[in-house]
């Protein structure tokens, strides 16, 4: 099979493990490629799945920050001597469930890029991204919806100042389901900057197990789906291409960011800084404690808070720092054509 048709590339040459992989893999109708123990990984594949009890000490890496693949064993985790910390870990045939949902978030087709921004801590900005992110979509001539995912904030509706606007809530639609046709919903949730705005409001957001059909629903009738994520919940993480953790540039900050980069295994991660570095700390040295590769690094726009209090919404402004990082990420995912 040619690299560039490749779904699940596979690092084995233990046969139970193999079965065992390929028995969830075909209930999604993917191929998997198997390669050698010690074999680079390839550029191609959309999911990565190394054996745990195989690993060597002098393999090149596999399962890694920034890319979405998954330890696999055939029966309980096998420890090699290097721990699985790194990667996400799962033991076959008792977590094929959650396998199977990986490799087919990892596979699907769908016309919406899914982004996911969500903070290394409170008060990082992710929301304030997700929105300059959205809009810059949006300018750009994209289709594009935003959805707010944390239950427990006051709703980006307000941050984006159309709390009053009508139209539908997560209350409205995040039922046992979650289920809703792509155009009736789109049509029915209010518009800011071309951008559709999914949010919570007073009443909640979605539950952690709920939610999915309607992201499918937005995913399937946009060009561009950007999803503010909660830190303490990444079962949304898994649908989305790429997720931005949005960190500010000093050291108590990276360590929390380690910690998320430490917990969401298995996804796409990348780095966004945002200064000022009050000890000195660089961007690329927060990266590189962190693991993950900084995808931009940005100036603080001073003058945002001030300017949300008068009705501003972040990404407003063209030529502040925020706007201008959104629309580099934008381009670098060569998302307009």
């Amino acid at each position: 099979m040619s690299q560039d048709l490749q779904a699940v590339a596979l690092r084995s040459a233990d046969a139970a493990v193999i079965d065992a992989v390929r028995e969830v893999v075909t209930l999604a109708d993917q191929p998997v490629v198997v390669y050698a123990p010690g074999a680079p990984p390839p550029t191609s594949a959309r999911l990565l799945l190394d054996s745990a009890g195989e690993r060597g000490h002098e393999d090149p890496p596999w399962v890694r920050p920034g890319a979405r693949a998954a330890w696999v064993s055939a029966g309980p985790a096998t420890e090699t001597g290097h721990g699985q910390s790194d990667g996400r870990m799962m033991s076959l045939p008792g977590e094929a469930e959650a396998l199977l949902a990986l490799v087919r978030t990892a596979c699907r087709d769908r016309r919406a890029q899914v982004l996911g921004v969500v903070g290394a801590r409170g008060g990082a900005g992710a929301s304030c991204f997700a929105a300059a992110l959205a809009t810059v979509c949006a300018e750009a001539g994209l289709g594009v919806a935003l959805a707010d995912l944390d239950g427990r904030g006051p709703g980006i509706d307000l941050l984006l100042g159309i709390e009053h606007i009508g139209g539908l809530r997560w209350a409205d639609v995040a039922d046992d389901r979650g289920a809703m046709p792509q155009e009736p919903l789109a049509g029915a949730l209010p518009t800011w900057n071309g951008v559709h705005v999914l949010s919570t409001d007073w009443r909640g957001g979605p539950a952690p197990t709920a939610g999915g059909e309607v992201l499918e629903a937005l995913a399937a009738g946009h060009d561009a789906l950007v999803l503010d994520l909660p830190r303490t919940q990444n079962a949304w993480a898994d649908a989305c291409d790429v997720v931005y953790v949005i960190t500010p540039c000093d050291v108590m900050s990276g360590a929390a960011a380690r910690a998320l980069v430490t917990s969401w295994q298995g996804i796409d991660l990348r780095l966004v800084v945002r200064g000022p570095a009050p000890g000195g700390l660089t961007p690329a040295e927060l990266a590189q404690a962190c693991g993950l590769p900084l995808a931009l690094s940005m100036r603080e726009e001073r003058s945002l808070a001030a300017a949300i209090e008068r009705g501003v919404a972040p990404g407003e402004y063209r030529r502040g720092p925020l706007r201008r990082g959104a629309r580099r990420v934008v381009d670098e995912l060569d998302l307009v054509s």
